[in-house]
């Protein structure tokens, strides 16, 4: 990845971007990216380095966790973003030269105790609206689709399409295209304040110095809602830490994604399994924990004995950008005519990049987005969902 905390002069004023994008990561990169594409003259400001937050530390699985439990206006996102992936990541790879390895390994939600089947009651349902193949399992052909799993498995639903990226390798291709199209990378750019009058912002105020542009749009992760704040707006994006381990095993040994309340586990061509990830409202603390890697490596145990041996690579830490809801926030920011919003994603922001990043373009140039954003709205009425928003 290119670096990008060189030395950096604010531009020309004749040079000043049309478009200001407040965040480096995937959203922020393929927003900037698509708006690029649309003619524009665009600058992104990040904080530290570019796309090394949730956009590098998630699992890259592309399907909500239980989606079936979401409004239907998410699904119609996702499943906007998932028409768009494989366009995307060609165009991705013939740009950058790097590959972004997605594939379909299907997704697994095992059933230990016959009770559990009650909160997959919607599953299939959903699956059936929204065009997602899916099976119902028994003990036996769940182990017969993943060998690894507990002899204890009594059933499983399993989407055989679903696929996975690597989103560190997403985010490398997603700089380079931008940076090929001519947006403008400033790293070492975090934002202390915002000049605001009469309805509008007229400078960007960092500690690498002051940006302007015609339109700016906020896409800064789980630093939203603290930036969102400092702008007047009520954005209500917190933290969520997450720990996750990284195995090492042969290629093979895991074959599918596999999803429990407990603990999801992502198998990578290489043979790498992520294992993760705890839900901690612990603000921005990046430690890693004992207790974290008992919890998970205590899970997969439980699940995917056949995992015993397994080398513990890595641990690490993210922040997911949370909400009350669970949902993203997506839209012009009331009472600020040139301000727009791309945040809140929470554990869902690789899948729902492309069509984020495709709706932000059209309402930055004014066009009507594919799909209908009226339930991300800004100033919303907020619900919170304890299965989707914030943990306890």
């Amino acid at each position: 990845m290119a670096a990008s905390s060189q030395a950096f002069s604010p531009p020309h004023p004749q040079t000043t971007p049309d478009v200001l994008v407040v965040g480096g990561g995937i959203i922020g990169m393929l927003s900037a990216l698509a708006l690029a594409r649309d003619g524009l003259r665009v600058m992104v400001l990040e904080r530290g380095s570019p796309l090394k937050e949730s956009s590098w530390a998630g699992a890259g699985i592309l399907s909500p966790i239980y989606p079936w439990k979401y409004p239907d206006a998410l699904s119609h996102l996702v499943n906007r973003s998932l028409a768009l992936y494989p366009g995307l990541v060609a165009d991705l790879k013939e740009v950058s030269g790097v590959d972004p390895q997605m594939r379909a390994s299907g997704l697994l939600i095992p059933v230990f105790h016959a009770s559990e089947w009650a909160d997959l009651a919607g599953a299939q349902p959903w699956s059936g609206r929204f065009g997602w193949p899916v099976q119902r399992l028994d003990g036996v052909a769940a182990r017969g689709i993943e060998p690894c799993l507990a002899e204890s498995v009594c059933g499983a639903l399993f989407w055989p399409e679903v696929r996975q990226i690597r989103n560190p390798r997403l985010a490398k291709a997603a700089e380079a295209a931008a940076r090929a199209a001519g947006v403008v990378v400033v790293g070492d750019a975090e934002v202390t304040g915002w000049e605001i009058a009469r309805g509008r912002v007229n400078a960007v105020v960092t500690s690498a110095g002051r940006f302007s542009a015609g339109r700016v749009l906020l896409a800064a992760g789980a630093w939203s809602g603290q930036l969102g704040e400092h702008a007047g707006l009520a954005l209500p994006v917190a933290p969520v830490k997450g720990q996750i381990l990284l195995l090492k095993t042969a290629p093979g040994t895991l074959r599918r994604i596999v999803k429990h309340d407990r603990a999801y586990l992502v198998p990578r061509a290489d043979g790498r399994i992520l294992v993760g990830a705890t839900m901690e409202m612990a603000g921005f603390d990046r430690t890693t924990t004992l207790e974290a890697m008992h919890f998970l490596s205590g899970a997969l145990l439980s699940m995917t004995p056949c995992l015993a041996e397994a080398e513990v690579e890595r641990q690490w830490t993210g922040f997911r950008p949370g909400t009350p809801d669970g949902l993203p926030f997506l839209g012009q920011a009331p009472g600020l005519d040139n301000l727009f919003v791309a945040a809140g994603h929470y554990r869902n922001g690789v899948i729902l990049a492309p069509a984020t990043a495709e709706a932000m373009a059209c309402l930055i140039t004014d066009r009507a987005p594919p799909v209908g954003l009226e339930a991300f709205a800004v100033d919303r009425k907020r619900e919170a969902h304890a299965a989707l928003g914030f943990p306890a």
